[in-house]
């Protein structure tokens, strides 16, 4: 009896540890263990993933999903803001658990911000049911994305209270880099539109460059040009290959090009920077040793690129890399060779290569995986060869400069005859001159067009919306010195997305064009602007107006869309609208904002009202 009562005096002492532990082992059973669970909020509109990442190397590649979630995996906690494992046949797993801690749901999508990897999966599980997969990579048809972009996005909705599990499998051959964003939808439009910009100014600078040197090669016929166009090219191939543009743009089903042009365009770098080495540096005259070496530079990629698609994209690739960097060191010890010798315009030379030099090297560490990858180490050849670019380019001018005033001085001290070859030359030279400005001239209209084109709407062609807000904020000013009253009118059209969900979203664009040129055409003053604020809304902004002057515009433009039928040869509308109006005299520059609040307020309540009406005063009489 005494023994019994013991062991129950024992299991009463230690039964709520055993509880306690029980329960321990169900939880960490039921759900995966998490670096750090992110618990995101409305304000936080961007988050870099790597901080709250685990991640699992799989040397086999044979791990499925139900594998990788079993308790008995082995993650490790990321200690990188962007996880880089270089160049690895293995497949790598990554995983990060978010909650949502807003009362209502969000989607965000998730980015992962590297075009060139071949294999990325997708599991998304919400309290331990998986909810969605999604397969992508360069290396699978460019249609099989959930989502149009040269990144891998995924959309994700958080709920309150869910807890949300995100698996990715990544399997490469290029360097197995996986920068992880996770972006609300609004932001992405922005960073968007910023990074489009970016690029729509690198490459249409490169691309004016890269034309008007050609057109200096045809004029001169100096093979130097050449030599440099083709080193443009070359670069912006790479750089749109490794961006995911070329893909995007000129190849979506044809993966196999993917890898190929990439170390295609490396190659053809390498040899073309050797050819214009050779070529400006004079060395087949001067430095025979080191013209040999610059030959066999040039030599060698035809290798990589004659196997670039035949041979294993991972050692091609290691191996046109080194070549690469091999052939910047050797074109930047050749160019300070010769600027030893005496050549002046060496040094231009070196000086656009250092560019390259520091770029090339970095940009090579970073794809071996010896640097880790940030903002810097993935533009740096962006920005490194643009620099070349344009101070090549200063170089070849240097150079052409040199030569000419080395001939001068020599055919001031000739004959007559030589006197007479002299004239000729700077005629030569003086309608060069005229061409370099003419192109200047080219050149600066081409960037005032992509200027308009930046600030345009592409559908309606009226003014998008971050233009619209550059000339508010001239126009708010303007009123507030003046004291003059400034209207805005929000104008959204009636029932849209049922027109979208009938007839399709090519009517809807009609639509949408018509529904602008009419709100265009019932403004009559040059100081009134409208634009596309989003979607199917429009915003319409009237200096020195009142309240019931931009009211009076506002029924004009519900009589002009009443008046107009939308006809496309299949199906037929009549659109309507609400629009809502705010006026005021601005009391400061900086509650521009309240103006736009106003007039959206007024909107929401000509919808609520029964919509295709003018609000502009709640209780007041509508239009």
């Amino acid at each position: 009896m005494s023994s019994h009562t013991g062991l129950f005096r024992l299991n009463s002492k230690y039964s709520h540890l055993v509880r306690r532990a029980l329960l321990a082992f169900l939880f960490c059973h039921a759900f995966p263990v998490y670096a750090d669970a992110l618990s995101l909020t409305s304000d936080l509109t961007r988050v870099q993933l790597g901080p709250y990442v685990d991640y699992m190397e799989d040397p086999s590649g044979t791990l499925t999903i139900d594998q990788a979630r079993a308790p008995s995996s082995r993650w490790l906690n990321s200690d990188q803001d962007i996880l880089n494992f270089g160049y690895s046949a293995s497949a790598y797993w990554l995983r990060v658990g978010l909650t949502q801690a807003e009362a209502l749901p969000e989607t965000y999508l998730l980015e992962i911000a590297y075009p060139v990897l071949d294999h990325v999966e997708v599991y998304i599980f919400e309290n331990g049911a998986q909810v969605a997969y999604h397969s992508m990579g360069d290396q699978q048809p460019y249609f099989q994305r959930p989502i149009d972009h040269t990144h891998f996005l995924v959309p994700i909705a958080l709920h309150p209270t869910v807890m949300t599990s995100v698996y990715l499998r990544v399997l490469s051959t290029s360097a197995v880099q996986v920068p992880l964003n996770l972006t609300q939808e609004l932001t992405m439009v922005e960073i968007n539109y910023n990074q489009g910009m970016i690029k729509a100014l690198y490459y249409g600078a490169m691309l004016i460059m890269a034309v008007y040197n050609l057109l200096v090669f045809f004029s001169i016929r100096d093979v130097n040009y050449l030599y440099y166009v083709l080193v443009v090219v070359s670069i912006m191939t790479l750089l749109g290959g490794i961006q995911g543009l070329t893909f995007k743009y000129l190849w979506p089903n044809t993966t196999e090009l993917n890898d190929s042009i990439l170390i295609v365009a490396l190659s053809s770098l390498v040899i073309f920077s050797a050819l214009l080495f050779r070529r400006f540096l004079d060395t087949p005259n001067t430095r025979p040793v080191l013209d040999r070496v610059m030959l066999l530079i040039a030599i060698l990629p035809l290798f990589t690129m004659a196997t670039a698609f035949y041979l294993p994209y991972r050692p091609l690739v290691q191996t046109t890399i080194v070549l690469a960097v091999v052939g910047i060191v050797a074109g930047f010890w050749a160019a300070i060779v010769r600027w030893r010798d005496g050549f002046e315009a060496a040094k231009y030379l070196n000086l656009a290569w250092t560019f390259v030099l520091a770029g090339g090297i970095v940009f090579a560490f970073n794809k071996l995986g010896i640097l880790p990858r940030n903002l810097f180490t993935e533009n740096v050849m962006q920005l490194a060869t643009g620099m070349q670019a344009l101070l090549l380019s200063f170089a070849l001018a240097y150079r052409m400069n040199s030569e000419r005033d080395l001939r001068e001085k020599a055919e001031q001290e000739s004959t007559a005859a030589q006197k007479a070859l002299l004239d000729q030359q700077i005629k030569a030279n003086e309608d060069l001159d005229r061409l370099v400005q003419h192109r200047a001239a080219e050149l600066q209209e081409a960037n005032e067009r992509l200027e308009a084109l930046g600030a345009t709407d592409s559908l309606t062609l009226l003014l998008n919306r971050r233009a619209f807000e550059d000339r508010f904020l001239v126009e708010y000013e303007r009123a507030y010195r003046n004291q003059s009253s400034l209207a805005v009118l929000m104008v959204d059209l009636d029932h849209f997305k049922h027109i979208n969900d009938s007839y399709g979203h090519l009517f809807g664009d009609v639509c949408l064009t018509h529904a602008a040129q009419a709100i265009k055409n019932s403004l009559s003053r040059a100081s009134d602007v409208v634009a596309r604020y989003g979607g199917e809304e429009f915003i319409v902004m009237l200096p020195d107006t009142d309240t019931q002057g931009a009211a009076s515009i506002g029924q004009a433009i519900l009589d002009a869309l009443a008046c107009m039928i939308v006809d496309d040869g299949q199906y037929t509308v009549t659109l309507t609208a609400s629009i809502g109006v705010a006026a005021h005299i601005p009391r400061s520059t900086s509650d521009r904002e309240t103006l736009l609040k106003e007039a959206d307020q007024h909107l929401y309540l000509a919808k609520g009202n029964g919509r295709n009406r003018v609000e502009w005063q709640p209780g007041a009489p509508s239009l």
